[in-house]
Parts: C-alpha cells; structure tokens; sequence
C-alpha cells in the first residue's frame, strides 16, 4: 500500500472510531452513514485513469433529463481528450464556446484563462510537459442545468523535472516520476445546448501528497491515451442539443 492509500485508510479509521464512540457516553454506539465520497475516502487501490470516464458513464445511464445527458456526454468526451493529450479537439465549437474562460485556483494562486489562444496555450503546455496523464482516486459528482460539480482526490503522473524548487524537499533523481495528489473541487459551466462555457477549479493546498513511483507503476501519455482508446470511441454528443432546460 503506498503513502497516499495509507494516510487515507488512517484518516477513515480515525472518522470510524470517532463515529463509533460519539456516544459511548449515553452506552450507544452511533455509526455515521454516508455516501460522500470524501468522508469514506474509499480510494481507488492504484492510479486507474479510467475511473472518471467509468463514473460518468454511470452517471449518464442514470441521467434522464436530456440537457444534463447532453451536458455529460460533454464533459466526458472534454476528460477524455484532455487525458490522451487531444487538446486541440477541446475547443472545437460542438464542444466549447468561442470564447471559454477559466478560473484554476493553485495553492493559492488563480490562472484566469479568457479566450481560446489562452486556453489552448494552457493545454499545449500541459501535454507538451507530458503532465496531462490524470485520475480521480475517489469522487463526487453531480449535473444541473448550470453544469457538472466535481470534488475529487486527485492524481497527477507528474515528471520530477515539473516539480518547482522548494516544493518537495529533495529531488535526487531528475528522470523520476511523481504521484501528486490533492483535494479538488471542479465546476464545469454550459450553456443550455449543452456547450462548455468554461472551468472553475479550486484545490486545497494543504492536501498535497508525494509518491516517488517506480518505474513499472508510471503511466506515460502514450500508456494513458491506449488505455482511454475504446471510453473515446464510444463517447458521442447527442445529435440534437437540449435548448429549453425545462424539456426532459
């Protein structure tokens, strides 16, 4: 088990015990029961990059209402791309509007992206840095009318070359790879055909962990964009957007 699945396997069992003897006092044991993902920290048992695109499939054959179908069909098809290094195929206009802004938060800096040669120029520097190879570890995940929200434990496949001086203490081996991992909260915006209109992510800066991978436990972008290849095949937009979000 590695230093992330263990931290959180602790912290569980710390919030177990805590639920359990909230009321030994009065001689009743009270267990919490929750679905939120971030409480029960059941994490993923190794970095999977097909998570995400497993949990929105799901969430989509229990979607009924067409404009939050189309909206998933969306983001999905986004994740995808961006994942296995398409960046260009994002901003095409069936998927984003003509002039997209985003909002990332970064350990308390915030990018502000407005317009499609500032977005693109963000994700050519992503791939281009091979740091566009991500998962989810555990989610929660909803639609609206208004978009998708998103608070994940977070994971990136992150070249020791990409870590900025004094945020790890030592770096002996330039050629390693990182798992980084963090709390996120993700809210994709649409439009009411189903369009993305941008991306407001916020991270939580002291959640930050380290994992010097070995080498057989690196996905590389050419590993991640393989393994994505048949969740991309099949992830169509609807043929017709939903344009009233009164229609389901």
């Amino acid at each position: 088990m590695n230093e992330l699945s263990s931290r959180h396997l602790s912290l569980s069992r710390q919030r177990s015990v805590h639920a359990g003897l909230a009321s030994k006092a009065s001689g009743t044991t009270h267990v919490t029961v929750t679905s939120d993902a971030m409480t029960r920290l059941d994490l993923t048992p190794k970095f999977d990059v097909t998570y995400l695109p497993r949990k929105i499939e799901e969430l989509i054959e229990q979607t009924e209402k067409l404009l939050h179908r189309a909206i998933l069909k969306n983001y999905l098809r986004h994740a995808l791309l961006e994942i296995s290094g398409y960046w260009e195929q994002i901003l095409a206009p069936e998927l984003t509007v003509p002039e997209p802004i985003y909002r990332i938060a970064e350990r308390g800096q915030v990018h502000v992206l407005v317009g499609q040669a500032a977005v693109k120029s963000f994700y050519r520097q992503v791939v281009e840095t091979r740091t566009n190879v991500m998962a989810a570890r555990t989610l929660n995940m909803c639609v609206g009318d208004f978009g998708v929200v998103t608070e994940a434990v977070w994971s990136h496949m992150t070249p020791a070359a990409m870590i900025q001086p004094g945020e790890l203490e030592a770096v002996s081996d330039p050629e390693a790879y990182y798992l980084i991992s963090h709390n996120i909260m993700q809210n994709f915006a649409y439009t009411q055909d189903a369009m993305l209109i941008g991306e407001r992510v916020y991270d939580d800066p002291a959640s930050y962990q380290y994992e010097k991978l070995e080498p057989g436990d690196v996905v590389t972008p050419e590993m991640a964009r393989a393994q994505l290849e048949l969740f991309l095949a099949r992830a169509t937009l609807d043929s017709t957007a939903c344009q009233d979000p009164s229609v389901s």
